[in-house]
């Protein structure tokens, strides 16, 4: 009975992931890219690097591009914001893009990523990009929520410390529910762009 219940739970899956293939006529280059169904977040309470509370109000209402990372990231973060800055000076051209986008770095260390930190970091690779910590349950919590993986290294001797983790940059729709994933193997600015132009077509 077990394995039937299995095997008809799977082939439900497939079959929802038809339809909403069939419904939106995904194309290819989005299949592994959109997720099968937006996925809901639940309420959270962060705070962005100007001080100003960052919660899901602040992700309705446009598409979010949203990182998770840290400032003292020796090569993953400043690689991927700087890949984010190149993406949206693509859409400068496109004002029906670039009005209804943000892009958002969620730090995952929030012990050393204060809000001035980040206000001196975020706007660096783009003025418009907004930087967020929170407490460390909350932002746990979050990035969790989303999938992020993190694992912090033992500290060294004078107490510093790096953090292996997730360095795909995600795609908030913008009813504040978790739409699509560019994974590393999309991370090229021009694919980027191209893709989220064809997202906005389908699903806006």
């Amino acid at each position: 009975m077990a394995m039937l219940i299995g095997g008809l739970f799977t082939l439900a899956v497939q079959i929802g992931y038809q339809w909403y293939l069939d419904q939106h006529k995904l194309p290819d280059e989005l299949v592994g890219v959109v997720l099968p169904k937006p996925r809901g977040i639940g309420a959270f309470e962060l705070v962005d690097h100007m001080g100003k509370p960052f919660t899901m109000a602040r992700l309705k209402g446009k598409w979010t591009f949203m990182f998770f990372g840290y400032t003292h990231c020796p090569d993953v973060c400043p690689v991927t914001m700087g890949l984010m800055a190149d993406v949206f000076s693509r859409f400068k051209d496109r004002p029906d893009l670039l009005d209804q986008t943000q892009g958002v770095f969620v730090s995952i260390d929030p012990k050393r990523d204060t809000e001035k930190m980040l206000k001196e970091y975020v706007p660096y690779f783009n003025k418009e990009f907004i930087g967020v910590t929170g407490g460390v349950g909350e932002v746990d919590r979050f990035s969790t929520e989303l999938g992020v993986g993190v694992r912090v290294s033992p500290p060294e001797a004078d107490g510093s410390y790096q953090i292996a983790h997730t360095s795909a940059i995600y795609l908030i729709n913008p009813q504040g529910k978790f739409h699509a994933l560019f994974q590393t193997q999309f991370h090229n600015a021009e694919k980027i762009a191209k893709l989220f132009d064809m997202m906005i077509k389908l699903f806006s």
